[in-house]
């Protein structure tokens, strides 16, 4: 094969020394001798998000689920770090630093990393800890805590703030979508008959919401590092990307699943639509969802003229092909529930027993599936009007959301923090004071998630406090043999099975401080307030 006349890349990989803020890589030049020693720093959520999506969060649940740990530590600490990445960063940093002056070199702790390299194998002598993957934490709670295990390292603790911090975008996903699987189960089971049992209402459930939003990622890696929580939570996604990063880590094919489906350009591809609707069902398997976008040129056309009558050949035929009509545009009530009334008309429901006690129906072979810039609000919207026309509508389709998975996360809305809490080889105690109390920090503590914190909702305790040991999981610890704990190693299925049944273990509020926490926090800040006194 010949050569290829390549020009110079245009995306490069970026040495790991410089996933850091640009006053990070610098502030070694400026830490005290304790905290150079070592340095103790935690990451928080400080705030709960529901003002930000109140149709799904009830007032009085706080539960935050943590997620997105896994993936950072495997991109920073997976491969030993490499001279080579030292030389790169300390090449890029040359001239960067502006002064009055003119630029200079941007300092950066060379020894320090070459230490890494030549002492540690390339493995930062670290520990990273954290809630598991998948678990729940609270507002204020710490979530992950970071040290050095080796003096002389603390500098490096904090070096990766900026990069650890972005477990904000899965936590806060994977909360909004945990809490609207809550909303779904909780209404379905209200409705289903008491024959149909919990696990049923919550297949149900898990099928409703389907993924729609690869293309509305920032960047390709969102739609795996971000979209891979959202099969923790539901069944299906069109975001392979995610979906295969999942199925690398364990999940079985059925977690990241979808169906045949028909773009708007392929239907565009033929002449006639309806011959592309007739193409797909003639060649498509006995048993098939086939979802056919009908709003190319008008959809009530294609509904009451193609689809509805492939759906009744298929019924005829018996061959369980189901047509899943798919709406993408107009008003989503008024195009889901005027698809499933024409179905009806049709002879394309069946009756269904619920408690509501007037008849409902349930599709056969023409479902629905709906994907018209929905957010949770309008899933909300379209099943009550489902449900006021007589359709139970998790048992006639789903719901694609797309943006909205991603455009309504934002770091602000959990107000995530790093925070140092201790310094020095007996980790001397540490808090920031602010007129803001959500703001104040804590010094070094341990989180609890025993039948004491399920019931009083106290979970954050100091560690010589004997009210049960540190729940908090070791990710990463940077030793030789095994530099990854249990926090990094649970698979999908074991963080899929915590998101699922183990939100429902702990208290709807939590994350409150023991009495002796409080008694030092006010000892710090009190200490803190006299000793800035004396020095002005």
């Amino acid at each position: 094969m010949p050569s290829k006349n390549l020009p110079a890349r245009r995306h490069h990989n970026v040495p790991r020394p410089l996933w850091a803020d640009a006053y990070t890589i610098n502030g070694f030049t400026l830490e005290s001798k304790e905290a150079t020693d070592n340095s103790v720093y935690y990451g928080t959520y400080r705030k709960f998000p529901i003002k930000f999506e109140p149709g799904i969060y009830e007032k009085n649940d706080l539960r935050i689920m943590f997620a997105g740990l896994q993936s950072l530590c495997d991109m920073l600490f997976y491969e030993p770090y490499t001279h080579k990445e030292i030389d790169d960063s300390i090449e890029f940093l040359k001239g960067r630093k502006a002064t009055a002056t003119g630029f200079r070199d941007f300092e950066f702790p060379e020894e320090i990393w070459r230490k890494v390299v030549d002492e540690c194998d390339g493995y930062l002598p670290l520990r990273v800890e954290g809630i598991p993957e998948g678990g729940v934490t609270y507002p204020g709670e710490p979530c992950i805590r970071v040290m050095a295990t080796k003096p002389g390292f603390g500098p490096l603790v904090p070096w990766f703030e900026s990069t650890l911090l972005h477990v904000w975008a899965a936590s806060e996903r994977l909360t909004a979508a945990r809490h609207c699987l809550k909303w779904a189960f909780d209404m379905i089971r209200k409705i289903e008959l008491p024959t149909v049992t919990d696990d049923e209402c919550m297949f149900f459930a898990r099928l409703m919401i389907h993924d729609f939003g690869d293309r509305a990622a920032t960047c390709p890696q969102e739609s795996e590092v971000v979209a891979k929580v959202h099969n923790y939570v539901w069944f299906g996604t069109d975001t392979f990307r995610a979906a295969y990063q999942n199925w690398k880590n364990g999940a079985n094919p059925a977690m990241g699943s979808s169906v045949k489906a028909l773009a708007h350009r392929i239907v565009q591809g033929f002449e006639n639509e309806f011959d592309c609707y007739q193409n797909m069902y003639d060649t498509a398997d006995h048993g098939e969802f086939l979802s056919m976008v009908g709003d190319c040129y008008d959809y009530w056309n294609a509904v009451e003229n193609s689809m509805i009558p492939l759906a009744l050949d298929a019924k005829q035929k018996g061959n369980g092909k189901v047509i899943v009509a798919r709406p993408d545009s107009g008003d989503s009530v008024e195009m889901v529930v005027g698809t499933l009334e024409r179905a009806h008309k049709a002879g394309l429901m069946a009756p269904v027993e619920t408690v509501l006690g007037k008849p409902m129906f349930q599709s056969t072979n023409l479902r629905f599936i709906v994907g018209n810039g929905e957010t949770f609000d309008t899933v909300k919207a379209v099943t009550a009007a489902c449900l006021d026309a007589g359709f139970v509508p998790w048992r006639c389709g789903i719901f694609g959301i797309g943006g909205h998975l991603r455009n309504n996360i934002n770091r602000d809305h959990m107000s995530t923090k790093f925070a140092l809490c201790a310094v020095g080889e007996n980790e001397r105690p540490v808090i920031k004071l602010s007129e803001e109390r959500g703001k104040q920090t804590l010094p070094n503590v341990k989180v609890l998630r025993n039948e004491l914190a399920r019931k009083s909702g106290i979970t954050i305790a100091l560690e010589d406090e004997p009210l049960g040991k540190d729940s908090l999981v070791c990710y990463y610890d940077g030793s030789l043999d095994s530099p990854f704990g249990e926090g990094f190693t649970d698979d999908f299925n074991t963080c899929e099975a915590r998101v699922i049944k183990g939100f429902n273990e702990m208290p709807k509020i939590a994350g409150h401080t023991t009495g002796e926490v409080e008694k030092l926090v006010d000892k710090l800040a009190h200490q803190y307030r006299t000793t800035t006194r004396e020095r002005v």
